[in-house]
């Protein structure tokens, strides 16, 4: 589900997985794919539903906003459609991480130990999650992103690429940490958050 950047990247993955990509029925859209499908259906979301069957086809909600993400994947959720859950080839993956569903762990990613993804967790590429991390559903961890040790991220936060976030820090639902940013803070109310040390955007650093 979806015509972006992130469906796109999805499609690579399935393409690395090799033998899945004869599994791959096609695109849901709501608007024309930004990429080339490769010959693959494209159809809208009400076609879509009028024909498939939730026992037999899952959906991938590869959509790169988080509010939105969480919006269509409730949409499929309540009419029975499972959401299966995508790890590339090569993201290492440590003992005890428990990844939710629907979550798309892209490539080279690390999720070293004791770490818990929600569901619908988009691990983009080369991200470094440390250990004993928790990140809550729908949140995107951005490229080259760095989280240390003891981290707790809250729902449907979007980390840019490149954040790094020191130990043991805890951020609210419905964070914005744009990219480059170095978070040293706890964060217990949304807003964007900008540069290092990262400081809500607006606002004078001291």
């Amino acid at each position: 589900m979806g015509a972006g950047g992130a469906a796109l990247q999805v499609w690579a993955l399935l393409k690395d997985l090799g033998d899945r990509t004869d599994e791959v029925g096609g695109f849901v859209i709501a608007h024309p794919p930004s990429f080339d499908v490769e010959g693959l259906a494209v159809q809208s979301e009400q076609d879509f539903l009028a024909l498939a069957d939730p026992g037999r086809e899952h959906v991938v909600i590869a959509i790169g906003d988080p509010v939105q993400r969480e919006a269509v994947a409730g949409r499929y959720a309540a009419a029975g459609f499972r959401a299966p859950t995508l790890v590339h080839p090569s993201a290492l993956i440590g003992p005890h991480v428990s990844i939710g569903a629907g979550c798309i762990v892209l490539a080279h990613a690390i999720l070293e130990t004791h770490i818990h993804l929600g569901e619908h967790v988009l691990v983009n590429l080369a991200a470094v999650i440390s250990h004993e991390n928790r990140i809550g559903s729908f949140t995107n961890v951005g490229p080259r992103s760095c989280l240390a040790g003891g981290v707790v991220v809250g729902r449907r936060c979007d980390l840019g690429a490149g954040v790094t976030i020191r130990p043991r820090i805890e951020l609210a639902d419905d964070m914005v940490v744009g990219a480059g940013a170095v978070v040293v803070r706890n964060r217990n109310t949304a807003c964007t958050l900008v540069g290092n040390p990262a400081t809500p955007l607006g606002e004078k650093r001291p």
